[in-house]
C-alpha cells in the first residue's frame, strides 16, 4: 500500500507532454512505484487537433509522424528515470482527444493511480491547473496525483 496515496499500487499511468510539470509528476511517480513494485505506463497522447480536417493527407502523415516520434522521446525520457530507479516501465503512445485516451488507458489496464502535471505546454501560464488535467479529474473514478 502506497503511504502517499493509501491504496495499493500496482499501476501508475503517467500522461506526459514533454512539460516540467510532466517530467516533475514522473519523478513523483516513480517513489510509490519503487516501494510497491509497481508498473509506470508513460503516456503521450498526439492530439491532431483539427488536422484531420485541413490538411492534405500527406501534411497529415507527416504530421502524425513528427508527432509520434516526439511522444516516443518524451515517454522514454520518462522510462529511463524508472529504469535509473529499478521500476519497470511500459511506454504508450496514442493518438486522439488527451483526456479520452488518458481515461480509457487507465481503466482498461486497470491503473490504480494517475499522476499528472498541473498543467501542460499548452497552459503553462494557468494558475491553478490546466484543461487536460481538470477534465481528467472530473471524469475518471481512478485516484489522481496532481502535481
Amino acid at each position: 500500500m502506497s503511504e502517499a496515496t493509501g491504496i495499493e499500487v500496482h499501476d501508475i499511468l503517467v500522461p506526459t507532454d514533454g512539460s516540467k510539470a510532466a517530467m516533475k509528476a514522473a519523478r513523483q511517480a516513480i517513489d510509490p512505484a519503487n516501494k510497491n513494485d509497481a508498473t509506470v505506463h508513460a503516456m503521450y497522447v498526439m492530439d491532431m487537433g483539427d488536422a484531420d480536417f485541413v490538411a492534405v493527407p500527406s501534411d497529415i502523415a507527416e504530421t502524425r509522424t513528427r508527432l509520434e516520434k516526439k511522444g516516443r522521446g518524451f515517454t522514454n525520457d520518462i522510462s529511463e528515470l524508472a529504469g535509473e530507479a529499478g521500476v519497470d516501465c511500459v511506454t504508450v503512445v496514442k493518438s486522439g482527444i488527451p483526456e479520452d485516451e488518458i481515461i480509457e488507458y487507465a481503466e482498461a489496464e486497470g491503473v490504480d493511480l494517475i499522476v499528472i502535471g498541473k498543467r501542460g505546454r499548452a497552459d503553462p501560464d494557468k494558475p491553478l491547473i490546466g484543461s487536460t488535467t481538470k477534465r481528467v479529474l472530473g471524469r475518471t473514478e481512478v485516484p489522481v496525483r496532481v502535481v
